[in-house]
């Protein structure tokens, strides 16, 4: 019975959740996440954006395609679709096709008393199927998504400060 619950538990997807205070308002924020062109603004330094399509304001139900490529050579397709599009708090997407299983990503903007705002990213992902899939997921997507979220944060709050009122 243990092994069973073990293996089980190593098949759930990961919940990856970070937040930062920024200095402008969740109006703002919200305007800026739900433009996919700006992706650039917060994004890595390897990473590079190649190619857009979609349409802005977000709307529930709409696709947004990205191609990328990632370490500057890896090519990479993300299409997507805004799952929940609730202005000016929550903005969802989540992957259609693309390098994840799973990946649905939750923006939630929660306004702060001392000014800006809050910013919540929840990361539900899973890279693949049965254990190597939950493997991969648990240790190298995990271990990414630390990185990647400390320098989207860093990005976002220098960008934010630049478009506080």
């Amino acid at each position: 019975m243990m092994r069973t619950l073990q293996a089980s538990r190593l098949l759930m997807p990961l919940t990856f959740h970070a937040s930062t205070w920024l200095a402008a308002n969740a109006e703002v924020m919200f305007a800026f996440h739900s433009d996919p062109r700006n992706v650039v603004h917060v994004m890595p330094p390897t990473f590079r954006l190649v190619e857009v399509r979609c349409q802005v304001p977000a709307q529930e139900g709409q696709t947004l395609e990205l191609r990328c490529r990632e370490l500057f050579i890896i090519p990479m397709r993300w299409l997507c679709r805004w799952h929940t599009v609730r202005p000016p708090h929550v903005l969802v997407d989540e992957i259609i096709e693309g390098p994840f299983e799973t990946f649905l990503h939750e923006h939630r903007f929660e306004p702060h008393p001392d000014g800006g705002c809050v910013m919540h990213d929840t990361v539900t992902c899973a890279f693949g199927h049965g254990w190597w899939g939950s493997l991969i997921t648990h240790t190298a997507v995990r271990a990414s998504m630390i990185l990647l979220f400390a320098c989207r944060h860093a990005r976002t709050r220098k960008w934010a400060a630049k478009h506080s009122a």
